[in-house]
C-alpha cells in the first residue's frame, strides 16, 4: 500500500536536490550507513527537507502504516485510500517548509488530521448508526472502527483524546508505548486513555 510513491519523483524535481552536492551526498551516506531503524525521525526529516530522497522514502514507509490506520478508525472504508495519497501529497509539498518545533509524527498526524476535517467540511455530516461501548476497552479495530457512529464520535473529540484512543486501538499500542509516543507517564497515559473513552461514551449518546 505505497500509495505515496506517485509523488516521489514530484518530490525530487520540487526540492532542488543536485547530484554532486558535498553536503547531501554525506547525509544520504550517513542514513545509507546506519541500520534505518536507528535513525531518528526528525534526522530523516531534516535530510528530506534538504532534498534527500533517500530519507523521504525512510520517512514515508515508516508512516504508512500509522497514517492508514488512524484514517480507516476516522473515515468510511471507500475514503481511506483516496485520502491516504492526499496525506502524502501534502506532506510531498510541506516537507520543505518542516520545522522541528514537534515530532515528525506530531507534524504528519496534524496533516491526516486536516485532510479528515477537510474530508467531512466537504461531504457535510453523514446519517450515522448507534454502537454501545461495553467494559473499559470497545470492540478491536476490525469492529468498532468501521462503525459509522464511533467515527463521527471520535472526529469529535479533542485532539489529545482522538490521538490516545487511536495509538490504543487503531495502532494496538501499549500503555507503555503510549506513554513513550505523547510524552507522559505511564499512569498520565491510562488517566488521559480513561478519560477518553469516557468522552467518546458520551459523544455516541448525544449523536444517537
Amino acid at each position: 500500500m505505497l500509495f505515496y510513491n506517485p509523488y516521489i519523483s514530484w518530490y525530487s524535481e520540487q526540492s532542488n536536490i543536485v547530484s554532486h552536492n558535498p553536503f547531501i551526498l554525506f547525509a544520504t551516506t550517513i542514513v545509507m550507513n546506519q541500520p534505518l531503524e536507528t535513525v531518528p525521525d526528525e534526522v530523516l526529516a531534516q535530510r528530506a527537507k534538504a532534498g534527500d530522497r533517500l530519507a523521504f522514502e525512510v520517512l514515508c514507509d515508516r508512516s504508512l502504516p500509522a497514517v492508514y490506520n488512524r484514517l480507516r478508525a476516522l473515515l468510511p472504508p471507500e475514503a481511506v485510500e483516496d485520502v491516504t495519497q492526499e496525506v502524502f501529497l501534502a506532506v510531498v509539498q510541506a516537507i520543505p517548509r518542516y520545522q522541528q518545533r514537534a515530532s515528525f509524527r506530531t507534524w504528519i498526524t496534524g496533516i491526516t488530521r486536516h485532510k479528515v476535517a477537510d474530508y467531512y467540511r466537504q461531504r457535510g455530516r453523514q446519517p450515522v448508526t448507534s454502537l454501545e461501548i461495553v467494559g473499559e476497552d470497545p470492540p478491536g479495530p476490525e469492529g468498532w472502527e468501521e462503525q459509522a457512529a464511533v467515527r463521527l464520535a471520535l472526529r469529535e473529540l479533542p485532539d489529545h483524546y482522538q490521538d490516545v484512543l487511536l495509538l490504543r486501538f487503531s495502532e494496538a499500542l501499549s500503555f507503555e508505548e503510549i506513554a513513550g509516543t505523547l510524552h507522559i507517564n505511564l499512569e498520565a497515559a491510562k488517566s488521559r486513555y480513561r478519560r477518553a473513552l469516557a468522552a467518546l461514551g458520551e459523544r455516541m449518546k448525544v449523536e444517537g
